[in-house]
């Protein structure tokens, strides 16, 4: 546990600004949410000791070794020194024990794209910028427990992913710890673990993301964490054509609501239907419909999963559809349980992942040889070579990683070693013992560029093919010797458009690719054409944050689920037909904590990288 907070109040000019809270915040991430004005920073600013209570008590009981720095603020003000550069700003907060403290100042300062103001003071920066040093800053303290009031606030939303892979990464490497106050529902899905809502000075919610997103007690709690359809039982007949949960109370039955994300509904045309679409708004990964009961006359407003090039027209007669298994998680009173099939699993060893100094790095990518040896990138920059019993066998390090470490790793049919390079724009070729063979990219928009290479795979003509995100969210193909031959995709929510492609695999003349952001999985032929998108099929459930991609002999998939923390195989047509794990730190069986690569070996065997809990897990079958 982090903090403990006892009955505190803190008052205010008319009310008190925080009335009677009592809380724990465990380690992890934790988000503070909510609407300006209830008192999120008012609880940080008690975390920190900027402010104390007016009643009660406030307890930091973190257990943290008296050699390092157990906490840092990262203010809403910024709170910047007028006179240090912004190089300087990250240098003063650095540990003493800091190796390179000025490479590391660089790293940062690149990671946050400040490299060309790293002379300058606060007064000659930008809002934006201003607010990036402010967190390169908390993470260059290299405190345990990090404090962020509205991180990145002031920051362009087209860059911000990329800022915040860099917090989420630092957290992950180094086991720190994260409490944040924000008002972004996406903010919070894609980063926290556990969140406290707040509501005029009191708590309305504490406990886990994935709770409250699918199975809030109320409205309000819900559209926090983004749009829903908010359902009474006798709307869920009138509207789903089922039944809505209700709840007994002696002799008396009342209705209860539910709450249906936009991602989980869809509208399919139907002649026969009363329900008709009176208007139709499109809003990218998700479009606003009203529809109208002709039997009542009664009109609903519903935001539903957009549905690709599907045109959802007024006047047009349709049907609200849920997936299958999604009716058994919600009108089922009182059950929060998966009912997803269980992926047989004979037995679970790991791999520990060889020091870097006092440090253990990360595993971040892998891959299996034709020959049996199994190549591990991590995020200490190193490419690591292990056999099959898990032994390392020999190491070297990328060509180079003060600002980024690679991610995607490929054996071609060569016996060469390709490495998506994803923070050096680029693709490096190493030879069986490491040595670079060769590069090809360069930071750019146009074919042959790329922003974030981050996977790469090859087929049988030898060609590759890698993901990029970033700006330009695309995957390209090119010869075995980096020769452009041709790009698809782009950044959006439709059809053939991706945010984050992340992991790629390459079967039977299409590939099958991750689309971390928008929550799916894409195929496509080899020649660039987009062929399916499976979360669109009512027979594929729902992924969170998938991350990486494997197909085995049989020519199933196997994705690993960053957000959700486990290992889901389906058909290639989509239907899920087994699941392993769930997302938590520590070492215990069928435990992930933001896995993030996977691979199969010739026998069948399953790897993942298990990030957060830096290991490598095998899942024999």
């Amino acid at each position: 546990m982090l903090w403990s907070l006892e009955t505190v109040s803190l008052s205010g000019r008319r009310s008190p600004r925080l009335d009677r809270i009592s809380l724990a915040i465990p380690e992890g991430i934790t988000a503070v949410l909510g609407h300006s004005g209830v008192g999120k920073t008012s609880l940080l600013n008690l975390l920190v000791g900027f402010e104390t209570p007016s009643s009660g008590k406030v307890l930091f009981q973190a257990d943290i070794p008296a050699t390092e720095l157990p906490l840092f603020w990262v203010p809403a003000n910024h709170g910047l020194w007028p006179h240090l550069s912004a190089r300087d700003h990250l240098l003063t907060v650095m540990p003493a024990t800091q190796r390179d403290p000025t490479g590391r100042a660089d790293e940062l300062l690149a990671r946050f794209d400040l490299t060309e103001q790293s002379d300058a003071t606060p007064g000659l920066l930008s809002q934006g910028e201003r607010s990036r040093l402010n967190v390169a800053r908390g993470l260059a303290s290299e405190a345990k427990v990090l404090v962020m009031d509205e991180p990145l606030a002031h920051v362009d939303s087209a860059r911000c992913g990329c800022y915040w892979a860099a917090i989420r990464e630092h957290c992950q490497g180094r086991g720190t710890s994260l409490v944040l106050a924000t008002h972004l529902p996406d903010v919070v899905l894609r980063e926290a673990q556990h969140v406290i809502c707040l509501g005029k000075g009191v708590v309305t919610y504490a406990g886990d993301v994935m709770s409250l997103y699918h199975k809030p007690p109320t409205r309000e709690l819900a559209e926090l964490l983004g749009p829903c359809n908010w359902l009474a039982s006798e709307d869920s007949q009138r509207w789903l054509n089922c039944e809505g949960p209700r709840q007994t109370e002696g002799e008396t039955e009342r209705s209860l609501h539910v709450s249906i994300r936009p991602e989980r509904i869809t509208v399919q045309p139907h002649d026969d239907s009363a329900l008709i679409v009176e208007r139709s708004r499109f809003a990218g990964a998700s479009t606003e419909v009203d529809i109208r009961d002709e039997r009542s006359g009664t009109v609903h407003p519903f935001v539903v999963r957009s549905q690709g090039s599907t045109d959802i027209q007024p006047g047009q007669r349709v049907v609200l559809q849920l997936l299958q298994v999604l009716l058994l998680l919600l009108f089922l009173p009182g059950c929060l349980f998966d009912t997803s099939p269980i992926l047989p699993v004979k037995a679970e060893s790991t791999w520990q992942m060889p020091p870097d100094g006092a440090r253990v790095p990360a595993p971040r990518g892998m891959t299996v040889s034709p020959q049996d040896e199994y190549l591990v990138l991590d995020n200490a920059g190193r490419v690591l070579v292990f056999d099959g019993e898990g032994d390392l066998q020999r190491q070297w390090w990328m060509p180079e990683y003060a600002i980024g470490k690679a991610e995607g790793i490929c054996v071609l049919k060569d016996g060469r070693i390709a490495v998506a390079d994803t923070h050096y724009h680029r693709i490096v070729l190493f030879d069986h013992e490491g040595e670079v063979t060769g590069m090809f990219g360069q930071r750019g928009s146009e074919p042959g560029d790329f922003v974030y290479p981050v996977s790469i795979t090859q087929d049988p003509d030898e060609n590759l093919y890698v993901c990029e995100y970033g700006q330009n969210d695309r995957v390209q193909k090119f010869r075995p010797d980096g020769t452009f031959l041709l790009q698809f995709g782009g950044p959006g929510t439709g059809l053939g458009q991706f945010q984050r492609p992340s992991g790629i695999v390459w079967y039977d003349h299409h590939l099958y690719i991750v689309d971390a952001f928008n929550n799916r999985i894409q195929v496509y032929t080899d020649e660039g054409n987009p062929v399916a998108i499976l979360a669109d099929s009512d027979r594929i459930a729902e992924v969170h944050y998938p991350y990486d991609i494997a197909v085995d002999q049989k020519g199933d998939l196997l994705v690993v689920e960053y957000g959700a923390g486990r290992v889901s195989k389906f058909s290639r047509s989509g239907r899920l037909l087994g699941r392993y794990g769930r997302s938590g730190p520590g070492q215990q069986e069928a435990q992930f904590s933001t896995p993030w690569g996977i691979s199969i070996d010739r026998r069948g065997r399953i790897y993942v990288c298990d990030t957060g809990n830096r290991r490598i897990v095998e899942l024999d079958l």
